[in-house]
This record gives structure tokens, sequence and C-alpha cells, in this order.
């Protein structure tokens, strides 16, 4: 369901919003990444992933999204852990309040993607590559959660 964008924004500012995240690795244990083209955290690399839609569980919400957004079908999928993340907006000095589930998605060797327009790029790279962007400290965190799930 679409709601239109005025509603949204009230809502934003009113309560959080229950989203997915994933952590997307191949074959090689390299993580998928993307920029962001939205706000929270807009220009900044982060997981795949975004909102649950009316009666949508969780894990069809991430098999939904990583189908949306990168085009990719997952081998495995494992449900990490759910989180509060209180994020910074450039909107007038608001923060957006996401309540997260993180899923490690395996890909394996099918890892040739095409992002949507919720992201400006996208870049397959080990965890240890990753780590020396400027990462927000929850992705940061979270890299190398694959290897621990699999």
């Amino acid at each position: 369901m679409i709601i239109e964008k005025e509603l949204y924004d009230q809502i934003l500012r009113v309560m959080p919003i229950p989203c997915v995240d994933l952590l997307i690795t191949d074959a090689s244990g390299c993580v998928l990444l993307v920029k962001r083209n939205n706000e929270p955290m807009k220009d900044q690399w982060w997981f795949p992933g975004g909102r649950v839609l009316f009666a949508e569980t969780r894990a069809q919400a991430a098999r939904r999204k990583l189908y949306e957004e990168c085009r990719l079908k997952p081998i495995t999928v494992q449900e990490i852990g759910t989180y509060d993340l209180l994020l910074p907006t450039s909107i007038n000095d608001q923060i957006s309040h996401g309540i997260t589930t993180l899923f490690h998605m395996d890909v394996g060797n099918d890892n040739h993607f095409t992002i949507d327009d919720q992201s400006l790029c996208a870049e397959w790279r080990s965890p240890e590559a990753w780590k020396k962007e400027g990462l927000h400290d929850f992705v940061r965190t979270h890299l190398e959660q694959g290897k621990k799930s699999s």
C-alpha cells in the first residue's frame, strides 16, 4: 500500500516505522551495501531494505526488498535480530525512528544485481574493505554477522 507523502511525513514524526535491513553476502563472503538516495542516511552506505507493509511478515518483507531493490534471490535467509534505530535526517533536525529486523541473506554465486531508484549506487566489498569507509555504527557492527550466522 502506498501512503501519500503528506500522511507518511506525519506518521514519521509521531511513531516508529517497522523495517527490515538486509545483510547480503555472496559465495566469497563479500557484502552488498547501497548508497542511500533518501532520508534517513541519505548519501551514506547502508544495508538494502525498507519498511514492512501491512499484512506482511518481516521475513516476507525481507525477500520482497531483496528482489525489489537488488533483483536478487536468496539461497538462505536467517533472522539476526531486531533493533531500534534513531537516525538523524537533514529535515528540520528531525530524527527517524525505525524498528528494524536485520536478516542475513546469502545469494551464493548469483551476485549480479540491479538497483532501483532508492539507491544511488551499490557495491560488493569484503567486510574488511567496507570498514575503511565512514560507516554508521549499526552497519559497521553487523558487517561480519553473516559469517557468524552461516
